[in-house]
């Protein structure tokens, strides 16, 4: 007899059949059944493992078993005229039948019958759901937040973009110096200049409740300004206004528009506006300099800040009672060295403190002029004029994203990484599409030792558009965590951006060749370094590149050039301290980097002193935790 004929006499086949038609069946009602009883999600899983398990004892039962009329026995033990098996194979069949059609009448009742109260039950758990989103969503935005997009230039003359873009900064600013109100900044709100997106989706990507909108039409001196207050949840306009009026009476349109806003939104005002009585007519061809300049500072790129600096020039010769035109200039001296080189950093210095005194005299409340006075005595690692020049920015105006931004940096050059970290993450709330923030932000998180946060965050600012300048912070998380084939692949980014002989790109290449050994393209690398260094005037390269010499490399010669290059007020860049944040494992004061004499010379001069002796302070308590 066949293997195949005595699987048959023996039932075995049918067996299987009749458990895998019975366990289907037992699934399928398991899973009808528990979710009606709120039964755990492992039991229908678990009554599945177990009927998966009990198949192939099943068909060794009935291999080895015969059913009798004396029960079960043996299969050997059972004399073939004595064998039921014919009448037992009849009853399965039977019962197979009846599971079959069982089976049909269950698909049939959940087809029909239990599919389309599911479905209705998914739908209404999906509408919950959903509006449990949006109701977490819209609870977790403030309602007292607001974005101004760029309004549109509805004048003849296209070439007044800039003036249209310039009134929405204007009023921007303006509502940042309200202590109750959250301000999306420049940088996020104006990416949606010219793009058709329903407010909803703005508020979302922005993070804010409301959002300023409107339209400039400039004729001659005549001005027509429109603008509507809309509900980001809703699309409702909340408040709407035009105003027709002379340019010279731009100001005073400013201030009724952001206080009707402040009002809407029943935000605080700070008693900055009323302590500073009526608005001054402004005269118009200064103004319209000013919103050039301001333009050009914004975009930072070539020689837009020299052309800014120009702008700023002409309104103040044509108004030199302008407050804001000398603060801007002071402001776009303070950046110009770390962006162009086309001013000394000691000259620009000197420049912005005489404009920022000036926009003070003529204005006390002018944040600006603080920023741009606390920027210099930062970047001269002077950090206790510093952290009062902040102080008193923020005090006046606390939503403003420029000065959180900057005021962290100083915190971290001063090694107090905890409130830099607080700061940055402030700027990233307010400006949550500029890819400075995240950059910035991972930079602190490196200083403090934390790579991986500091992976995440650099991320972010390349997925923001960051270039290289954010692939600088990602390469040098991924060489700490050890990550060598992504960051060499990053440092080639950089270079291919950047060019092989530019500095990022050789510092980068320090960075990956360390990490990876290749002892090559560390020495080539740090030779073309060491050779920019020696051709470059004092104070040009940022003290990142005397912690990359100093630590990657060990060369103590060139690491102390450029740390001596950036005391003597010429502090620029990312400051002195920038050596000291960028260790293996965190922060470190110079003598645990290296006890060469020279390098220790270096660090002992005078012009060091005050911002090390901060450092070193803020350094022990972080380490203590505190």
């Amino acid at each position: 007899m066949s293997f195949v004929n005595e699987l048959r006499r023996r039932n075995v086949i049918r067996v299987g059949g009749l458990y895998l038609v019975g366990a289907w069946l037992i699934v399928q009602v398991a899973s009808t059944l528990a979710p009606m009883f709120s039964a755990p999600d492992w039991l229908p899983r678990s009554v599945v493992f177990l009927l998966a398990i009990g198949f192939v004892p099943a068909l060794v039962f009935a291999w080895v078993f015969e059913l009798t009329p004396q029960g079960f026995k043996r299969d050997a033990e059972v004399p073939v005229e004595q064998s039921i098996a014919p009448v037992t194979a009849a009853r399965i069949d039977r019962l197979i039948v009846v599971i079959l059609l069982l089976a049909l009448a269950y698909f049939a009742f959940d087809k029909f019958f239990m599919g389309p109260r599911r479905e209705q039950a998914l739908v209404t758990a999906t509408k919950q759901q959903v509006n449990a989103g949006v109701d977490a969503q819209k609870a977790s935005v403030d309602p007292h937040s607001i974005a101004v997009l760029p309004f549109v230039n509805m004048s003849e003359d296209k070439e007044n973009e800039y003036f249209s873009e310039g009134i929405s900064e204007e009023l921007l600013n303006r509502l940042a110096q309200f202590s109750d109100l959250k301000v999306a900044a420049r940088t996020s709100a104006f990416q949606f200049r010219g793009r058709n997106l329903d407010v909803a989706d703005i508020g979302r990507q922005l993070h804010v409740s409301h959002v300023l909108e409107g339209s400039v039409r400039k004729d001659g001196s005549q001005l027509r300004i429109t603008a509507q207050l809309i509900d980001t949840g809703s699309g409702f306009h909340l408040w709407s206004q035009t105003f027709d009026r002379s340019a010279k009476d731009v100001f005073k349109v400013q201030d009724e528009i952001s206080t009707a806003i402040a009002n809407a939104l029943e935000a605080k005002i700070t008693g900055r506006n009323s302590a500073l009585g009526a608005a001054q007519p402004a005269n118009p061809a200064a103004y319209d300099a000013y919103l050039q300049g301001r333009a050009l500072v914004a975009k930072r790129l070539g020689d837009s800040l020299d052309r800014a600096i120009e702008a700023f020039g002409r309104a103040i010769a044509l108004d030199r009672s302008f407050s804001p035109a000398w603060s801007a200039r002071a402001f776009a001296y303070t950046i110009a060295p770390g962006w162009t080189g086309t001013i000394a950093p000691d000259d620009a210095f000197a420049k912005a403190l005489v404009d920022a005194d000036e926009a003070l005299r003529l204005d006390p409340g002018n944040a600006e002029a603080h920023l741009a006075r606390a920027n210099v005595h930062s970047l001269r690692w002077e950090e206790a004029k510093a952290r009062a020049e902040f102080d008193r920015a923020l005090q006046l105006a606390p939503g403003s994203v420029d000065i959180l931004n900057f005021a962290g940096d100083d915190y971290a050059f001063a090694g107090n990484l905890r409130a830099a970290e607080r700061l940055k993450r402030q700027a990233m709330a307010l400006d949550p599409l500029a890819f400075i923030h995240p950059s910035n932000l991972a930079q602190v998180l490196s200083a403090q030792g934390r790579f991986g946060d500091a992976l995440v965050a650099a991320r972010r600012a390349v997925e923001l558009g960051g270039g290289w300048f954010a692939r600088m912070e990602l390469v040098f998380a991924q060489v700490r965590l050890g990550q060598v084939d992504d960051a060499l692949a990053t440092s080639r980014a950089i270079c291919d951006e950047r060019g092989n002989n530019e500095i990022n790109c050789l510092v980068s290449r320090v960075w990956a060749a360390k990490a990876s050994g290749d002892a090559h393209d560390l020495a080539d690398a740090a030779e073309r370094i060491a050779a920019d260094v020696a051709v470059t005037p004092a104070g040009r390269f940022d003290s990142q590149v005397a912690g990359v010499m100093a630590n990657e490399v060990g060369d103590m010669k060139i690491a102390s050039i450029v740390v001596r290059g950036m005391s003597g007020g010429n502090g620029v860049g990312y400051g002195p301290s920038f050596a000291l944040l960028r260790g293996p494992h965190g922060p470190q004061l110079p003598e645990e980097i290296s006890t060469d004499p020279e390098w220790l010379a270096a660090w002992s001069d005078p012009h060091l002193a005050e911002g090390l002796a901060a450092f070193r302070a803020n350094l022990a308590a972080f380490r203590k935790g505190q």
